[in-house]
């Protein structure tokens, strides 16, 4: 079952023209800021801009330092080949002086109609809070007008249960690797996050369900004397780099990644604003190292 979550992602192009020519507005969204419930709940179909299987940047480099990371470089060589040419919007926060430098280029060279920076505070107090939830009321405002109608409540409520299931069902998914004999690697694990990105909601969870289902009754993938490690860091969008450890021994069993658990933890709690809750959410989930103070971040590695 494994296998199909990777064939999700090598078909992610397809998929979206296909979500694109069903009438849906195709939204590239890079940063994991980037609430995808939003996106959702008017209607459109989210889909995360990363890097694949390039290892060059030919293209990407006459436009960004060689010193802006693999990654930011890697989202726009995706670009520069015209591999994400069905593109409606283009979304990210201004996480990282590398975001940002994507994101400015990508303003300047790209013909992609919607685009959009989120100004994204890098601690959790209630004034960040407040500032967060005002750039969250004028994004959905945005999209409000590229659909020509409004998302309402019940819309925004829906899509933050679904994908509060999802995360519920990657707890369920982390907590295997917990076990004495390992039904599921590392690898395996980051190929079945980073499929999330590419098939509509309802249809990710279910797969995702059935094959929680199935690895309950699998055999061990993983030798008992393995060296349990966790990989700690911010994209790693390749789980090639994860599969490298444990062919060599190692058993990544945790991770602190934004393309990880990073990603995954912390459901949206309800309350009396859908876009209070979302903004709240994603200020306070597992801190990544553009979020203060640090200590946040230590004690949650510690759990």
């Amino acid at each position: 079952m494994i296998a199909e979550f990777k064939e999700i992602f090598a078909n992610r192009y397809s998929i979206a023209r296909t979500r694109k020519g069903l009438g849906q507005k195709v939204i590239g969204w890079v940063c994991t800021f980037v609430p995808e419930e939003i996106i959702y709940a008017a209607g459109m179909f989210p889909f995360r801009v990363v890097g694949g299987a390039n290892t060059e940047t030919p293209l990407a480099n006459a436009y960004l330092y060689s010193n802006n990371c693999s990654f930011s470089r890697q989202c726009l060589e995706e670009g520069l080949n015209k591999n994400l040419d069905f593109l409606d919007g283009f979304v990210t926060a201004n996480s990282c002086d590398h975001i940002r430098r994507l994101f400015d280029v990508w303003l300047k060279y790209f013909p992609t109609p919607y685009k959009k920076i989120l100004s994204t505070p890098c601690k959790v107090t209630e004034s960040a809070i407040a500032h967060f939830w005002e750039e969250l009321v004028t994004f959905k405002e945005e999209l409000e007008t590229i659909v020509d109608r409004g998302i309402g409540e019940d819309c925004l409520w829906q899509a933050i249960d679904l994908y509060n299931e999802t995360r519920q069902l990657f707890l369920k998914l982390y907590a295997l690797r917990k076990n004495e004999r390992l039904p599921i690697s590392g690898r395996e694990v980051a190929e079945i996050v980073r499929a999330a990105w590419y098939l509509p909601r309802e249809e990710y969870n279910n797969l995702l369900s059935n094959t929680l289902s199935w690895l309950e009754k699998r055999e061990p993938v993983l030798d008992n004397d393995s060296v349990r490690v966790m990989v700690v860091g911010s994209e790693l969008d390749n789980p090639e780099y994860i599969g490298i450890i444990e062919d060599l021994g190692g058993a990544v069993v945790a991770d602190d990644l934004c393309c990880g658990s990073r990603y995954c933890w912390t459901p949206v709690e309800k309350g009396e604003d859908p876009l209070r809750a979302l903004a709240t959410r994603y200020l306070s989930r597992p801190f990544c190292a553009r979020m203060h103070p640090a200590s946040h971040r230590m004690a949650h590695l510690r759990k």
